[in-house]
């Protein structure tokens, strides 16, 4: 799985301590929505589930709600309604709720927080996880840890790290955690949506037996067989 070519062709991307790009919010994600007038004032004075904003409300984290960008890259908001939020980062999507309530509310104060960020960890041989990501700043090494570290064939010095880029493909970097200089690649700040691959060591042994052994059941068969009509 993943394997890289052998001729020496295959070249991996420059390794890259931070995204190049803020994530795009896409179908399928999901995220909170946080609005409150007066610049966020109310947020600070209200710490009970909902707020009374006169014509405007607040969501806290004790009472959170998140809502699903659809397929066609729209997200039904409260107060706003249907609104195009794919292809947009957090960040402008939040100045431009800002826009638009503040045509009805005085000094708007909007957050936005993605609640399904994710990646993919395949940890050496064995099940991959979906690990969950809690904050934008999630390092690689704590979503190694998070899926249980690397397994006692995993490579630590061949981790694969695979993310989308412009172009729509996936850049491919490699990651050595297996020396003291590699402390510092395992504090590449992952992305939303990359594939994390550590390779692992290949049981010949294992695989050969599992080869030959039907072979030597119908072997042994035979021979128990063939004892049996000698004895007759």
């Amino acid at each position: 799985m993943f394997k890289i070519p052998k001729d020496g062709s295959f070249k991996f991307d420059s390794l890259l301590m931070e995204p190049s790009d803020d994530y795009k919010i896409g179908p399928g994600d999901r995220f909170t929505f946080f609005f409150s007038t007066n610049n966020g004032e109310r947020i600070i004075n209200s710490l009970s589930g909902f707020g009374e904003m006169g014509q405007g409300r607040i969501i806290t984290s004790q009472n959170v709600i998140d809502y699903l960008v659809r397929k066609d890259g729209v997200a039904e908001i409260p107060v706003i309604g249907l609104y195009p939020v794919a292809g947009l980062t957090v960040m402008q999507l939040e100045d431009s709720l800002s826009k638009i309530l503040g045509k009805q509310f005085q000094n708007p104060f909007v957050q936005i927080r993605l609640s399904n960020q994710r990646v993919i960890v395949f940890p050496g041989r064995g099940k991959a996880q979906v690990v969950y990501l809690q904050n934008v700043n999630t390092s690689l090494l704590e979503v190694i840890a998070m899926a249980g570290g690397i397994s006692d064939d995993g490579l630590s010095n061949s981790i694969k790290v695979m993310r989308n880029n412009k172009s729509g493909k996936r850049s491919i970097f490699k990651v050595d955690l297996s020396t003291i200089e590699g402390i510092k690649a395992a504090e590449m700040i992952v992305q939303s949506n990359d594939y994390i691959y550590i390779d692992y060591k290949p049981r010949f042994a294992t695989g050969i037996l599992t080869e030959i052994t039907p072979w030597i059941s119908l072997i042994s068969s035979n021979l128990t067989l063939l004892l049996i009509i000698l004895r007759l």
